[in-house]
Order: structure tokens, then sequence, then C-alpha cells
């Protein structure tokens, strides 16, 4: 079943149950309440039977000398009860209207009961009353015909069945609509993932005009969307770049082997220099493929755990692991030290490359300084610095200055730096020393 139907269900079935039970309530209410008025007259005579005075002595309960039942005060007889019996303390009826016969030893206090007399339900009141001058106590029986007020409840109760019906079918055609508003964003989100599946094609946005849960639904799919398109010109970037640069190092490596194997005469040393500089190409290649493969599967530290390190103990290995690869002297300069959760596997191979870059760009006989201040890490070479046209692209992938094409790399390895800082919550900067002694480039992490 669609989430709009079973909105709309849920909708109606829960205004259904609300219209009934408040009908039910009504009804309850309404039959007890008038019932209890008929109840309450019945007692309030029952309990004052002088009420009943004129229509005893019109039945010739006077001349039987029952008057000391009731005691004339003028009251005037209540026309409401339509049917009385009235049984003398020496077991005589006095009077009978044909209610049931009851026996004055079950009568406690006033008895209510409801009785059907020829076809009709009357509201019944039972009470024993005391005679003066005698022992024993008279029998009084008084009923109302409930007939009509009976009748009256039933109509009520169509009514209220008709209305409840009325209030359901209304509950569900709203329920219907309700239903349509909220789960529109859904349809057309749901529409949008068939579409993509179905056509491998990014769908156009989902216009958004509510703040709700269900808008929300939407913005993280308009967001999933720009996501997935910036992932999709990311990979068509990585292609195209990755086909450029494996072109280069493959041909001039396959002109190398070509040379080898078409002149066989040629010296030693050429020989030589040709297959140094093949196996540096491999060396280069296998680097690119690797840092290719990097970017490719994009690892962004979800499978590395964030451990407490700090950045000038993990500096300081890198450091000398790079001094004693490359020769070069490097200097850990710390003006401030602290812990950081740090993925470490990640931040130093960004540490390394920071390193690696200042070595490239620095003559062979000076040394490289590396600066730790706290959550900020910069490397500073001895070069000529960076162009301030290229400043601004110095952590693009594959990106080399005209100066740099010469250098060793692939202008990859800045690229890891800035999506490590990224993945911790820092930064990346690219400056040239004041003094136009060299240039910094450096990363920083969070500091919690």
């Amino acid at each position: 079943m669609r989430l709009q139907a079973r909105l709309a269900i849920t909708v109606a079935l829960a205004a259904a149950l609300a219209i009934l039970v408040m009908a039910a309530a009504f009804w309850v209410l309404g039959a007890r309440q008038q019932r209890q008025v008929i109840d309450d007259q019945l007692l309030a005579t029952i309990s004052e039977p002088r009420q009943l005075l004129p229509e005893v002595n019109n039945r010739g309960g006077q001349r039987r000398g029952f008057g000391g039942v009731f005691e004339d005060d003028g009251a005037t007889a209540n026309r409401l009860f339509t049917r009385i019996r009235l049984v003398a303390p020496d077991g005589e009826v006095l009077l009978d209207d044909g209610l049931p016969e009851l026996r004055l030893s079950n009568i406690s206090g006033a008895q209510l009961s409801t009785v059907e007399i020829d076809g009709e339900r009357f509201r019944m009141a039972a009470s024993a009353l005391p005679v003066r001058g005698n022992r024993n106590d008279a029998l009084l029986q008084i009923a109302i015909n409930i007939e009509d007020r009976e009748a009256g409840l039933a109509r009520f109760r169509v009514q209220l069945i008709v209305a409840s019906v009325l209030g359901i079918a209304l509950a569900a055609i709203l329920g219907s609509l309700v239903a349509r508003r909220l789960s529109s964003p859904i349809t057309t989100v749901a529409a949008a993932a068939r579409e993509m599946a179905n056509s491998r094609q990014l769908p156009l946005p989902i216009d958004i005009d509510r703040t709700d849960e269900v808008g929300d639904l939407a913005t993280s799919f308009n967001a999933m969307l720009s996501a997935l398109e910036l992932s999709r010109e990311q990979q068509h970037r990585l292609v195209a770049d990755a086909s450029h640069e494996l072109r280069t190092p493959l041909t001039s490596l396959r002109l190398k082997i070509d040379l080898l194997d078409s002149t066989p005469d040629l010296d030693e040393a050429q020989r030589r220099a040709l297959l140094s500089n093949s196996a540096s190409e491999v060396e280069q290649l296998g680097d690119l493929v690797t840092e290719l493969v990097d970017l490719a599967t994009d690892p962004t530290g979800v499978d590395e755990q964030p451990v407490s390190a700090s950045l000038l103990q993990l500096a300081s290995n890198v450091a000398t692991i790079q001094q004693r690869r490359s020769g070069r002297q490097i200097n850990v300069v710390a003006s401030k030290d602290g812990t950081f959760l740090l993925r470490e596997h990640m931040v130093t191979r960004a540490i390394s490359n920071i390193i690696d870059n200042a070595i490239k760009y620095s003559p062979d006989d000076t040394a490289v300084t590396v600066v730790v201040d706290g959550a900020r890490i910069e490397a500073q070479d001895n070069g000529a610095g960076i162009a301030p046209e290229d400043l601004p692209h110095v952590f693009d992938r594959f990106y080399r200055s005209a100066t740099a094409r010469t250098r060793p790399g692939n202008g990859i390895g800045l690229a890891i730096v800035r999506r490590v800082a990224e993945v911790h919550g820092g930064q990346v900067w690219a400056k040239n020393t004041d003094d136009g002694s060299g240039a910094i480039v450096g990363f920083s992490v969070a500091e919690s």
C-alpha cells in the first residue's frame, strides 16, 4: 500500500475513532441525564405522597378512611404520573392501574425499576408508607410512561449515527487531502530516485516550500544530488587528469625502451643512463598510480579511528625518516605543543607531503624548516617562492606551475594535504616568506 493511502486511512481511522467515542459519550450522557430527570421526579413524588391526594380522593381513597396517608395541604396531583397502585396495610388494593404486584416485605426505601405494560415501557417507583394509627405500612407504586422519551432517545441515537457517518466521511476526505499534502515531497523524491536509477541521469533539484520533517527530507535529497553532481564532476576530472598524467611517463618510458631495443650498439654509459632514467620514471609512475588510487578511493579516514596524538611527535618521526632518505637537513621547531584527535596515518601522509614539497624546491645545500604551533604545522623551503598567479592553485589536483614541470612530482601531494586538513576540520595555506627567501606550505587540524 502506498504511503499516501496509508496516511489517508490512518487519519480517517483516527478521526473516526474520535467521532465514535464522542458520539457514544454524548449518547450515554444524554440518555443518563434524561432518565435521571425521570427518576428524580419519581423519587421526589413518592417521598411527598400528598401530591397524589386529589387523585386518590377521586378514586375513593378518602371514603375508605385512607386520608392518614395523604394529609391535605392544598397540593395538586402531578399529572405526569399516569399509573398509580395503592395497597392498604391490610392488603386491600385500593387503587390499581395495572402496575406489577410487589410484596411489601421486599420493599426497602424507594425502589426504582423499568416495567413493560401492554407493550409500553414505564419507569416505576415503589415505597412503603406509614399509616397513622396503624402498625403496618401501606404500599404505594407510581409509574410514568417513558415510551415517548425512549422514542426521543432512539431518534437522538439515529441522529448521532448519521452525524458520525457524515463526520467520518468528511474526515476521510480531509485525511486524503492532508495525506496528499504531506506525501507530495516524498512522492517527488521517490520519482526523482526512480528517474535517476532508470536513466542514470541526475534529476533537477526539488522545489521546497516547507520547513517540517518532510521539507528536511527534500532538502537532504537536494544536498545528495549536489554531492553526487560534484562527485561525478570530480570523477570525470580525475579520469581526464589521470589519463593525461599517465600518458606522459608511459610515452617517455616506451621511447627509452624502443631506443634500447633498436640501438644495440649504444655504449655502456648511454645504456646505463637510459636504464637509470627508465627506472626513475617507473618509480615516478608507481608513485603516481598510488596517489591516483588514493584519490579514486577517496579515503576519508572512516576506517581509521582518531586517537589522541601530537603534531610535534608525528612531525619529528616524519622528519627523521625523510632526513635519512633524502640526506637533507630537516629542522623541526615547536612554538607550542599539544595533543589532538588525529587519524595518524592520514596526518603522517600530509606531513610527509609538505616536507617532501619543501625538499623538492630547496637547494641541495640548504635545510628545510618545519614549524609546529599547537594545531598548526608548516614547512618552509629555501627556493624562489611561488608565483602570485600560482598561489590560489597550489592545492588543486594535478596542478603544476610552469617552473615546476621540470621537477619530479605529479601535483597530487598537496591535494591530499588539503583533503586531510578538511577531514580533521582544519585549513591549508601557501604563501611566500616576507623576505623572499622561500615559500611556506602548511595545514591545521581542529583543536577540539
